[in-house]
């Protein structure tokens, strides 16, 4: 009965060993004699978990030990590629590099990671197509040809953000819903609209809960959620007291490019917009572009932008100024972060804008597009 008792417990411990762990092999062509590194993204940065070098025809295999059991996200780095990969326990993974193509590569035998390189395709080839039309823009001085790849842009940009969150509902239970809350197109701050994003987490969370209720990565998701609904409940309070009772604003002096000192309570009488934006941004173009159709609607009945970059190059900054025919008001004290008027307004990243009424009161904060259009109407009217 013993020898029964101890031969269960043996084979127990094996199966409960080999549970554990996944094994991935592969090859990387034309990288004969290189070595493959196999990381994790830690509290504290990037952590090798293992290296190997490829044979003379690229190939390469690796054992994987999982902490737990868990699925786990990996980046699988050689040379200038990288794979990211989600392994779970059990799994024969096999990556090949594609020749020809950058990062492109196929993944068998893992169905997360299968699921990781849809939305990194969709995310990646999506980059490539919006940065085409930005080097067309900057090539061309034709008015309209201008608006057209314009419009072409934000129906792409669109595009792309619907296919995103499309993938996110699709595959909600998934781990790779998780990778996918949190892909950007540059420049974006938020998942798609900011205010409603919060109903993507939720639905991954309690979808992922169902399939990995013990992930490390729902605890973080979880947590990111907890975050945002902390900074809605003050963002409420905020607003609810905009609304009862306009707030008087913080005035600032800042030099324009001419060194010309320009004092934003200078504009008081007038409807401005407050404006603050970096040239680093690479949605700096159709930012100003959306600004500019609306200044020239209004600048003639007492419409005014007063533009804060907060970047720290003169020389970057007058080029794209000049370059873009900026036709308001732009100011840059070269101070970044530490700028007097990022520091007052509270600005952790751009763009960022407040409105304000002819009696110098902000109406209005992170207002864009139709909305803006609208509002800037309205309030000229009374």
């Amino acid at each position: 009965m013993k020898k029964v008792v101890i031969l269960a417990l043996i084979t127990l411990g094996i199966y409960g060993c080999s549970n554990n762990k996944a094994q991935l092999g592969g090859e990387f062509a034309g990288k004969p004699n290189t070595t493959v590194l196999l990381e994790t993204l830690g509290t504290e940065g990037v952590n090798v978990v293992d290296s190997v070098k490829t044979n003379a025809a690229g190939r390469f295999n690796l054992r994987i030990a999982l902490k737990d059991g868990e699925a786990t996200l990996y980046t699988l780095r050689c040379g200038e590629q990288t794979v990211p990969l989600i392994v779970g326990a059990g799994e024969k993974i096999e990556v090949n590099s594609v020749p020809g193509l950058i990062d492109g590569y196929t993944v068998s035998g893992s169905e997360e990671s299968a699921l990781v390189k849809e939305i990194k395709n969709i995310m990646g080839f999506g980059v490539a197509r919006l940065d085409s039309l930005r080097t067309l823009y900057n090539q061309t001085t034709s008015k309209s040809i201008l608006q057209h790849i314009s419009k072409e842009f934000s129906k792409e940009y669109y595009a792309i953000k619907r296919q995103q969150i499309e993938f996110i509902v699709k595959n909600a239970g998934s781990l790779a819903a998780i990778y996918a809350l949190n892909q950007r197109l540059p420049g974006d701050e938020s998942l798609f609209n900011g205010h409603n994003d919060i109903i993507y987490y939720r639905l991954v969370a309690d979808s992922v809960e169902q399939n990995y209720p013990t992930s490390p990565y729902l605890a973080t998701l979880k947590a990111q959620i907890s975050r945002y609904d902390q900074q809605a409940e003050l963002q409420g309070k905020l607003d609810k007291a905009l609304e009862e009772e306009p707030a008087a604003f913080p005035d600032f002096s800042v030099p324009d490019m001419y060194g010309k000192e320009q004092k934003l309570s200078a504009l008081k009488g007038k409807v401005f917009l407050l404006d603050f934006w970096s040239v680093a941004d690479q949605n700096a173009t159709f930012h100003n572009a959306e600004l500019k159709k609306v200044y020239e609607e209004y600048k003639e009945k007492g419409f005014e932008i007063y533009q804060v970059s907060v970047d720290t190059s003169k020389p970057v900054w007058v080029e794209i100024v000049q370059r873009h025919k900026l036709p308001w008001i732009t100011v840059c004290d070269f101070q970044g972060a530490a700028s007097q008027a990022v520091l007052l307004y509270g600005v952790r990243s751009v763009p960022q804008n407040f409105l304000f009424d002819a009696e110098g009161n902000i109406v209005a904060r992170n207002i864009f597009g139709d909305k803006l259009d609208a509002k800037v109407g309205e309030l000229l009217k009374k």
